[in-house]
């Protein structure tokens, strides 16, 4: 959305006491409260002490039953009124003629508005017309992941970064359901109907939107889930710092990407399968061409040469399926290809481009190596044994969760070496592995592959081994200065590229 509609709205306000103090009854203790926009928002936790059960309430300024009542009839009139109006797509000139054309009718209806009314009407309008209404609060607070709404009526579910599931005190009647699933799905820039009640689709910050309308798939009602996506890409840094992957298996896959190896990040649901390919897609060398194809956008690089391509749901000849875009891209002489997620023909297209000599990357949802040699060869995906040899190397990726925590681990990396002659198995070698008790990634093997990257580069195995070493280095040199912004991290991988010496005397970590 660019510049946030909350911080303009600071420049509107005239009264910077709008929340009222909130009350619980006494079986309510508050376990943690914060600001999620202040002064306008805030997040309060509380335990129901009976019921040991936590619950999530989204404080925003009040107003009375006659105060609606005013929003309410401005409301209206505005939208009349700004659909007319020809402006420029930039948020601060929208809200400059939200808030004049707010002037004008107060003057029409002869109202003078006292100051802490005016800045918790003006909160409401911009909430309404720049934000997500009343999920707004939701979708700006960044400890939320998921967001759930099941049907009319229903509470709203979150998945919190601290409390883990938890109810809110967010409920929407049929109406007001009905008319958000279509103002999601409008935002997406999707068509959702009676005649057509199921979409997937992307919101215009990242996040990824499914939602169904009426009740005819969903007796309960229309619902959604928003499963939020970061506004910036978490970056090999952030995942060295969440424990996600450790430094030398990053190390490792930056040389890796750089010499073409294909790789695949397998896991379930949730697991970060689409963060963790995002953030090592940043070790791909400056100059190469990279051609990015998915069904929703979720791909976001700092590289200037990298197109990026989307499916097309339409009507016959209009669909445009990834299998039309990856046959497309072969044309295009991409050095990197990246498929989003494999789920059908596409796959053995894939596969053909990694036998080419394409470097190639994707996510598939399974468990383990086996699931996903099953997952490959099985319908719809029908990819030969043959061809499952052009990949490189396998991540496997898992959501932990202890408690209320939910954390995502590279469980394995694998090594793809070949199809054994006499069984027709495929040869893996598992070098690392993540030990859950100990929360701690371990070696449990040397990776093969530091041989054939010896032999491309024409120099010595320990060659090898001390340039892992120093990017290693250089990573965790990244960790300690706080490096950490996408463009950042991808700008200081670049600087390595052009001149090792030279970056890591900057970051100030010398071999």
């Amino acid at each position: 959305m660019g510049k946030n509609h909350y911080d303009i709205l600071r420049k509107y306000i005239k009264d910077r006491e709008l929340l009222d103090d909130i009350e619980f009854s006494s079986e309510y203790r508050i376990l943690d409260e914060y600001w999620i926009q202040e002064p306008f928002i805030k997040a309060v936790i509380v335990e129901n002490e009976d019921e040991y059960r936590n619950y999530y309430h989204a404080i925003e300024p009040t107003v009375s039953l006659e105060e609606a009542q005013i929003i309410s009839a401005l409301y209206s009139d505005l939208k009349r009124v700004l659909v007319l109006q020809d402006v420029s797509i930039d948020i601060s000139e929208r809200a400059e003629v939200l808030v004049r054309s707010i002037d004008r009718l107060a003057k029409e209806y002869a109202v003078k508005f006292d100051e802490n009314f005016y800045s918790r009407m003006l909160y409401y309008f911009f909430r309404d017309f720049f934000g997500y209404g009343v999920i707004d609060p939701l979708m700006e607070d960044p400890y939320v992941e998921d967001i759930s709404c099941d049907g009319y009526n229903i509470p709203i579910f979150i998945y919190h970064q601290r409390y883990g599931n938890i109810e809110t005190n967010i409920k929407l009647e049929k109406e007001k359901l009905d008319r958000m699933v279509l103002r999601l799905t409008q935002r997406s820039g999707k068509h959702i109907s009676m005649a057509s009640p199921i979409i997937d689709a992307t919101l215009p910050d990242g996040s990824r939107l499914q939602a169904t309308f009426g009740t005819e798939v969903t007796p309960h009602g229309s619902s959604f889930t928003i499963r939020k996506f970061t506004a910036e890409p978490l970056t090999p840094i952030d995942l060295i710092e969440k424990g996600t992957v450790p430094s030398g298996v990053l190390a490792y896959l930056w040389m890796a990407i750089e010499h073409k190896f294909s790789a695949i990040i397998v896991g379930e649901t949730a697991s970060g399968k689409t963060t963790t390919l995002n953030a090592i897609l940043m070790f791909i060398p400056p100059e190469s061409k990279v051609v990015s194809i998915e069904d929703t956008r979720e791909i976001k690089l700092y590289h200037e040469n990298w197109l990026a391509e989307v499916t097309r749901v339409g009507v016959g000849e209009g669909e445009i399926e990834m299998y039309d875009l990856l046959r497309a891209a072969l044309r295009q002489r991409p050095d990197y290809i990246v498929v989003g997620e494999v789920r059908g023909k596409e796959a053995q297209t894939l596969f053909q481009a990694m036998s080419t000599g394409h470097a190639s990357y994707s996510t598939l949802h399974a468990g383990d190596v086996n699931q996903m040699v099953y997952r490959l060869e099985s319908d719809p995906l029908r990819v030969p044994r043959s061809m499952l040899q052009f990949l490189d190397i396998a991540l496997v990726q898992s959501m932990w969760v202890r408690g209320a925590t939910r954390l995502r681990r590279t469980k394995e990396v694998n090594e793809i070496l070949g199809i054994d002659p006499t069984d027709k198995n495929l040869l893996v070698n598992q070098f690392v592995k993540w030990d859950p008790k100990k929360d701690e990634h371990v070696e449990v093997g040397m990776p093969k592959k530091i041989e054939k990257i010896a032999e491309i580069m024409g120099v010595s195995v320990e060659e090898v081994y001390q340039e892992l070493l120093n990017r290693k280095k250089y990573l965790e040199a990244m960790v300690r200065r706080g490096i950490r912004n996408y463009k950042d991290v991808t700008k200081h991988i670049h600087a390595y590229y052009r001149n090792p010496e030279i970056a890591m005397s900057k970051v100030g970590e010398m071999p």
